[in-house]
């Protein structure tokens, strides 16, 4: 049978928080062993503003204001109107099967809920849950309120009912944003004939919502903005396969904001120092109850061998400003394992034994009785833990890839 996990809450606000956790759990492909997920967020945020792990296509920025949009418009034809909370439910329902129907049900198609369209289920994550933060972020939807708080009192079902308004809600009327704050344009809604990938009008649409810093949340010189705005950086996402590649050609570009550049320089580094401390969490793993313990150190080796070229990088890499300036949420004790972890590695003289007791005591840290290190269970076979750190890469370059390829259609 296979495991899973489920839980009894009326609260959405519970459930969404469940839900961000298992979101951290898969990102970058692995659990969190050592505790800085924290950080790679951070930094993830700060280039890459709205954009999470669990986002298949930036067509759902487009598809969720539309389902408001509807609402809107049957409300100024005066037709009877469920609750909002219900509306959003039924059409993210159907909007699931109606795509899942164009596409013949095949996955890879980036459509959320596919196989659930295909065995007539419930969608449990919706993707007004999944992009809201985003919406908001890139103005495409101008509220401070989460998504439960935005359906309550965007609420309408009660000026309709039978035909006559609610009298006792009459003078509310006033308080509502005649369009919710969707700043979207009508790109009119899902049907027989619809597609995930973007439409020219729809491309234009997000790329300048993308590119736009007016007022917003985002960082200035967020690196989304930044590449969306040049055709040189554009191709050079479009021919990366990794952050790395991306960063360092980046890098290279005279013309790209200097706060940018130095977000950029501490995501490489700190991706850098933090993997060293990955491969040692392995080498004791698999020494303790795995097989590739030998392997791990031949990287261990290398990982030295690039720490030598690079040490003035890694003594500039400023952990006061990350936890002051990008990652303040970061803990007390997870400060302090990356600040000693630094230290260490920049010592003269590696003691290995130092650095393993450093891993160990950060992993109890955060799993205590979970934790791997210090448990007599459990056998390895593969690399455990977070490996290169990618903040939010591929989904970004999925959206670079839609937005450019509906404007290369554009001007054919």
């Amino acid at each position: 049978m296979q495991a899973g996990f489920g839980w009894i809450d009326f609260s959405e606000g519970h459930r969404d928080r469940v839900f961000s956790v298992v979101e951290l759990l898969s990102a970058d492909g692995s659990v969190d062993e050592l505790g800085v997920g924290v950080v790679r967020d951070a930094i993830a945020d700060w280039l890459f503003p709205g954009v999470s792990t669990i986002q298949t296509c930036p067509k759902y920025f487009i598809i969720i204001p539309q389902i408001f949009l509807s609402y809107l418009k049957k409300f100024y034809n005066k037709e009877k109107l469920p609750v909002l909370k219900e509306y959003v439910r039924n059409e993210e329902h159907r909007i699931m099967n109606q795509l899942s129907k164009n596409y013949n049900y095949t996955e890879n198609n980036y459509i959320i809920g596919v196989n659930v369209a295909k065995n007539n289920g419930e969608l449990a994550r919706k993707p007004t849950s999944i992009y809201w933060n985003g919406l908001r972020k890139h103005g495409i939807i101008a509220t401070n309120y989460s998504f439960s708080e935005f359906v309550h009192h965007n609420d309408l079902s009660k000026y309709h009912h039978s035909g006559h308004k609610d009298e006792n809600a009459e003078d509310e009327m006033a308080s509502f944003d005649e369009n919710f704050g969707i700043k979207c344009p009508d790109f009119e809604g899902i049907d027989a004939t619809s597609r995930m990938e973007l439409t020219e009008d729809e491309a234009h649409y997000l790329k300048d919502q993308f590119i736009s810093t007016n007022g917003s949340v985002k960082q200035k010189g967020n690196l989304l903005s930044q590449i969306l705005q040049s055709p040189e950086r554009i191709k050079i996402i479009l021919a990366a396969n990794n952050f790395v590649q991306l960063a360092e050609a980046l890098l290279k570009d005279s013309e790209l904001n200097d706060d940018t550049k130095k977000i950029l320089e501490i995501a490489l580094d700190f991706d850098f120092l933090i993997h060293g401390a990955h491969i040692r969490y392995n080498i004791q793993l698999h020494k303790k109850a795995g097989n590739r313990a030998v392997e791990f150190e031949k990287k261990w080796d290398e990982w030295i061998e690039i720490l030598e070229e690079i040490k003035p990088n890694i003594q500039e890499l400023n952990f006061d400003f990350i936890f002051t300036e990008l990652a303040p949420r970061t803990g007390p004790e997870t400060q302090k394992f990356m600040k000693d972890w630094q230290t260490e590695v920049l010592q003269p003289q590696l003691n290995c034994e130092t650095l393993d007791i450093l891993v160990k005591k950060q992993e109890f840290n955060k799993k205590h009785g979970k934790a791997k290190l210090t448990s007599s269970k459990g056998e390895y076979s593969e690399w455990v833990g977070l490996n290169r750190l990618q903040y939010r890469f591929s989904q970004v370059k999925k959206i670079i890839v839609d937005i450019n390829t509906a404007n290369a259609k554009s001007k054919k």
